[in-house]
């Protein structure tokens, strides 16, 4: 017999799963006190590969992240973000383009975007904001709508990853302070290959004897992965320890360049919103330092934290989001009309308590696809799990569940029928468009052979 507290969530569950879909709507953004007193700027930053459950915000044990966790103080922590993709490209063009990526086609890095399409800059770029992109993401994919598209340059040895100097981002900043801007910032700092400086190595990794090097590649985690090479508890340990490494790095540099715009002036009329593509697998399901190879939530769940004028200090929103709903957030707190494509819906809602059905989340891989709703997730291949309950996914309870199943896969088939209505007035991705630069730095990522 079920206990009183099981009947009454089973019951919220089923009353949530006869709701309807709901996509973006022009919901008019309501400001408090003051609020803005004038045009926000409005900056991106993705932290490539960053899982949620590193930042210390969301409750990591490490001090890895105090000046991320300070965003956390300073505005809204979604704490239950999701990705629409396990993987770079359809990430971020779902971001950028508040798209599903059944919708926008866009699969590998060098595949482009419809140009009919209005992008999140496009659209800032449409009202008279100067925009700029800093990243180190390759091709053609992600440069629709902006002034200036620069590759961030690395000081690592390997050279598709890691920041080194925010210059160029504040030196552009300043040059084009007498109007509001928008810019994206992009690095590759806790991908893979695990490379820190010698003395972040001896911050969070001093102790380790254990045979794995302190420049850790691709090739290393595959033997790993394949068996071929015999790990201790220890050993796993330490690619953690590396990539915390990284990511305490990373989050100096982003405290200098917060710092940098207090210095300029800008920081307070700035929304700021921070965020990962996807994470990062760490043997949840057998695998380690992977991704984009399944749709688990230690790959879907990211970190997204968003402050700055209009936006409620120190709150914490435990509803599930996609990171499709930032480009309609960010539109509405600067006052700007959404794109008619737009498929995600504006925060604000949520936080200002004015939300009270929870959304559904949808994430896509290829032909595969999962519903998050409810506290559970269904995948497209009909397995069940309760996140309350199994928040690692370890065990399937379609069987013992058929209620909710059945109803998660009716959600799931509308959800179906809306992306493909959607999908119909899109062109395909265009084909891949790569230099050979590109492909070098994809090789040291491990993207490519």
């Amino acid at each position: 017999m079920l206990s009183t507290p099981t009947v009454g969530r089973r019951c919220r569950v089923l009353i949530a799963m006869l709701g309807v879909v709901v996509l973006g709507a022009n919901i008019a953004c309501k400001w408090g006190e003051g609020a803005r007193t004038s045009t926000p700027n409005v900056i991106i930053i993705s932290a490539d590969t960053l899982r949620w459950d590193h930042v210390g915000a969301n409750g990591y044990a490490r001090d890895t992240t105090p000046n991320i966790d300070q965003l956390a103080v300073e505005g809204v922590n979604f704490r239950q973000a999701y990705a629409q993709a396990p993987f770079t490209a359809p990430s971020h063009t779902s971001i950028l383009s508040s798209m599903y990526p059944s919708v926008h086609g866009v699969f590998n890095h060098g595949q482009t975007l419809d140009e009919s399409v209005v992008t999140l800059p496009e659209a800032f770029q449409q009202t008279g904001y100067a925009t700029a992109a800093f990243t180190q993401l390759n091709g053609r994919t992600y440069r629709q709508g902006f002034d200036t598209y620069a590759f961030l340059e690395s000081p690592y040895e390997l050279g598709g990853k890691g920041l080194g100097d925010l210059t160029p981002a504040t030196d552009w900043i300043e040059q084009h302070s007498e109007r509001p801007f928008f810019l994206f910032l992009h690095s590759y700092d806790v991908h893979l290959p695990y490379n820190p400086p010698p003395e972040y190595i001896e911050r969070w990794a001093a102790d380790y004897e254990g045979p794995l090097p302190k420049l850790i590649r691709r090739r290393h985690i595959d033997a790993i992965n394949a068996g071929e090479t015999v790990m201790t508890p220890r050993d796993y340990q330490y690619l953690i320890d590396m990539y915390d490494a990284e990511l305490s790095r990373a989050d100096e540099i982003y405290g200098r360049f917060f710092e940098t715009l207090r210095r300029l002036q800008v920081y307070d009329n700035t929304v700021i919103a921070f965020f990962s593509d996807h994470g990062e697998e760490m043997g949840e399901h057998g695998q380690w330092g992977r991704h984009s190879y399944s749709l688990y939530n230690e790959l879907l769940r990211t970190p997204l934290i968003i402050r700055g004028p209009g936006i409620p200090s120190g709150a914490q929103i435990d509803a599930p989001v996609g990171l499709v709903d930032m480009a309609p957030t960010l539109l509405q707190l600067a006052g700007i009309e959404l794109p008619a494509t737009f498929m995600g819906q504006d925060l604000e809602p949520l936080w200002s308590g004015r939300e009270r059905q929870p959304r559904d989340v949808i994430a896509e891989k290829l032909e595969s696809r999962v519903l998050i709703a409810a506290g559970y997730k269904l995948f497209s291949d009909g397995r069940l799990f309760d996140l309350e309950a199994d928040p690692t996914e370890q065990t399937d309870v379609a069987q013992t569940e058929p209620e909710v199943r059945e109803l998660m896969q009716e959600k799931l088939d509308r959800w179906a029928e809306i992306l493909e209505r959607a999908a119909e007035g899109i062109e395909s991705a265009g084909p891949v468009r790569l230099t050979k630069e590109d492909k070098r730095r994809l090789r040291d990522l491990g993207y490519v052979q």
